[in-house]
Parts: C-alpha cells; structure tokens; sequence
C-alpha cells in the first residue's frame, strides 16, 4: 500500500511539472558547432480537433507553423479574417494551395476587398465557401459609392481605378478582427480534398536567435520546440524541466532542381535605379511634406507580369501628406521589364522606404 500512495505522488509531481510555465534559453548550432543567428523558434500550444479545427487568442500579424502528419510545415500569418483555411504541404513536396470559392473567382487580380460595405485590408477569399457568399461585383471608378466607402482609409482614388474594387455581401455577417488588440481566430487544418486533418500541430512563433545563436522564451513543460532556418532543416526539440536547451541543426542539401529566377529590371537597372527614378521625381513635393519630426515611410508595391505596377500600399507611415506622394509616385511608374521564373513572367514585390529629416532641433 505504501508502494501505490509513493507511486501516485510521483506521477502527481510529474503532472504539475509539464503544466508549468517556464523560462528556457535555447542555444542553436550547426554541425561544426557554429552558431547560427536569425533561426525562427516555433512552440507547440494544441492540436485540431476532430473537425480539423483550433482556436487561438493572437494578434494580427501573429505567425503560426502547421504540422501534419504525412504533411510538410507550413507557415500562417494572421490576418483580419477569423477564419483561416489552411493545406498543409503534401510530404512530396507538392505545394497544394486553396482556391477561392467559384462565386468570388474575380478578373481582377488585386482588387481591394469590400465586404458588406466595409474595406476588409487583408480579406482572404479562400477561406469562405459559396454558401457563405451572395454575390460579388466589380468597379473601377471613384464615384460617390467608392468614395464613401473608402473615406477614413488610406485608399485613394488612383488605388480604386488602377487595382479594382470587388463588393462582396454575405448572406451571413462575417467577423474580422483589427490591428488593435488580440482577437480569437479559428484556424482550420484540411488536405487537398476539403476534409478535415485531426491532431495537426499548431506551433506559435517566439522569436529568432541572436548572433551568438541564442533565444529566451517562456513555455509550458511538456511542449515541443520547433526551429527553422532558410539554409538549414527543420529542427525540434521536447520542452521539459531542463530549461538550458541545444540543438543542432543540418544543412539543407542542394536541390537537384535548379530554378532559374531573373528579378524585374527598371530601365536596365536594378531596384537602385528605381529609387534613384523615384527620389528625382518626388524630391520637390517631399520637401514640401516636411514636419517637425521625422517622416518614415515603408510601401509595399508588386510589379506585375507585364511589368506594370499591380498595387501599392503604405505598410507604415507618420506623414499622411508624404504617403500619399509615394504611393501616387510608385503607380506612375514607368513600365518595368518583369521578373521571370523558370522562363515564365512572375508578379514581384518590393518594399520601398522612405525617410525624411524633420525640422526639429535636438
């Protein structure tokens, strides 16, 4: 009898330790012993239910890393929808992705999304069904109805007539969270054929290591650690009461497919020259942008196959005035020689920042 009770303490010990929230420090090296900086740390917080399902409290923008079995990783961003489908990577290596339903297959291929009257950033047709669609149409002008609509926005009226407007209403109201706070989103796991993957694990990005190779982060015994690197393989590690952690990780063998990829050129140049285009066209108006604190600017634009700018937008900006010279700068673009990918013409994005001193004295 006295056996059973020590035994059952000891399992109660054990339980409470892999609930436990504790702070590791993860050291990552390659083979040589090399540390490698800037690896992303992914930690285990569930799995889907038998729906395929998995609900989680995270803020907009938050990565996420699915894992499947019989799947590769893949990576999810969070983004204004609560809802969001995912298809994992097939083993293979076969990427399958998730097609928009036929009631929001639309001709235009940037369009700025309004759902039930309201401009919806990030809207990921994807992630609904027909039955969850009315109807969908589709403008190119500003007139009073866009205007309306996009008037506490930072959507102009070069954005609606180069880039399209698509109105969809629901037959149900959708949620869509904001940059704001922490929001609950449902993240939804199925294979290729729509039905659902069971047990899929949900990993939530903490960070990257330093340049000694290096990462603090709190996490619940128990769990698993997954790391990746873009010249390395996948890594994991078991989270445990040990909280000084090493891994190791391998090189990625070369592929044996080569992939011929060539970058969009501006007037024979590369993106230099584009910058150098764009300040001599905008340096005048700029200055007269100028506040009393520093303006900084990151925009966001793609180069279309046919060497057009398809779309522009501010990522982040203290200037409202100043933004909106770029953003009308970088669309009267002159026509770029598109990028290529095997041959082929590819769409190609770029950032873009933009810094202008202020006037204040410090």
């Amino acid at each position: 009898m006295k056996r059973l009770i020590l035994l059952l303490a000891i399992v109660a010990t054990s339980m409470s330790l892999s609930a436990q929230s504790l702070d590791y420090t993860l050291n990552l090296t390659n083979e040589g012993g090399k540390a490698i900086s800037n690896a992303t740390l992914f930690v285990e917080i569930g799995r889907t239910d038998d729906n395929g399902l998995y609900k989680i409290n995270a803020k907009f923008n938050t990565n996420l890393l699915i894992e499947a079995e019989g799947y590769s990783h893949t990576g999810l961003i969070l983004k204004s929808d609560a809802l969001q489908r995912v298809v994992p990577h097939s083993a293979s290596g076969k990427k399958n992705t998730l097609e928009p339903p036929q009631s929001l297959k639309c001709e235009l291929e940037y369009p700025l999304y309004v759902v039930n009257g309201v401009y919806v950033p990030s809207f990921r047709p994807h992630n609904y069904t027909d039955n969850q669609i009315e109807s969908m149409t589709t403008t190119k002008k500003w007139n009073k109805v866009t205007k309306a609509i996009f008037e506490n926005t930072d959507i102009e009226s070069i954005d609606v007539t180069r880039r399209g407007v698509a109105m969809i209403t629901t037959k149900e109201p959708l949620v869509f969270n904001t940059i704001k706070n922490k929001a609950e989103y449902t993240v939804v796991v199925v294979d290729p054929e729509g039905n659902p993957i069971k047990d899929a694990v949900i990993y939530i990005r903490r960070g990257k290591t330093d340049y000694a190779g290096n990462i603090e982060f709190r996490a619940k015994a128990g769990r698993r650690a997954v790391i990746t690197s873009a010249k390395y393989e996948n890594t994991s590690t078991m989270l445990t009461k040990q909280t000084n952690l090493s891994a190791t990780m391998v090189r990625r063998p070369k592929q044996e497919k080569i992939e011929t990829k060539q970058m969009p050129s501006f007037k024979g140049g590369s993106i230099s020259k584009f910058r150098q285009w764009f300040m001599n066209h905008t340096n005048e108006e700029l200055q007269k942008c100028i506040q009393q604190e520093d303006t900084s600017i990151v925009a966001l634009f793609i180069v279309g196959k046919t060497g057009e700018i398809m779309s522009v937008d501010i990522l982040t900006q203290n200037n409202p005035r100043a933004a909106r010279v770029v953003k009308r700068a970088i669309y009267r673009s002159p026509r770029w020689t598109p990028g290529t990918e095997n041959g082929k013409p590819v769409n190609v994005s770029y950032t873009l920042p933009v810094n202008l001193h202020g006037t204040a004295e410090y």
